[in-house]
């Protein structure tokens, strides 16, 4: 049908747009900030390193053995690299089956109501949404929560997007 999403160009591009964003969230988690500031008593002057990888840079400094130094600054990239890896395929699989459930349905409702409109986008934006928040984790009532805000916000964002 004329004027419909080519729903496997847009799930690529959301993959690839997911797979930034993941990994990019994962590598800004895990640089290390230490944080300088005074103890509880205002006494004394006390050093935070806010990371996941904040025991390794305290071990780092412990050792003057430089291969144990080296094999402690290895196993950190490697741990970090693991990380923004996994935070780049969990991103891109999640955006990229949004991005395929909203083109489908969008594509769906097209063909089966003859017409490509707006409510075909906001049905399709709604019903992906509401999907999506039943899935999140939490008990009865949060996924429900989830789900009734998630078919107004999808149907809320949606509804400019035709019109643009």
């Amino acid at each position: 049908m004329a004027g419909t999403v080519n729903w496997g160009t847009a799930t690529v591009i959301g993959m690839f747009a997911g797979m930034l964003y993941g990994g990019s969230k994962e590598a800004s988690a895990s640089v290390v900030r230490i944080i300088d500031g005074l103890d509880d008593d205002h006494e004394n002057f006390v050093m935070y390193c806010q990371s996941k990888d904040a025991e390794v840079m305290l071990k780092l400094g412990s050792t003057q053995d430089k291969r144990e130094q080296h094999r402690l600054m290895r196993d950190a990239m490697e741990k970090r690299f693991i990380r923004v890896t996994r935070g780049s395929i969990v991103g891109g699989v999640r955006l990229g089956m949004f991005t395929a459930a909203f083109c489908c349905l969008q594509n769906l409702l097209a063909e089966k109501r003859g017409v490509h409109d707006v409510y075909n986008v906001v049905g399709a934006g709604s019903a992906t949404a509401a999907t999506f928040g039943l899935i999140l984790p939490g008990s009865f009532r949060w996924r429900a929560r989830n789900v009734l805000l998630g078919s107004v916000l999808g149907a809320a964002f949606c509804f400019p997007l035709e019109n643009c």
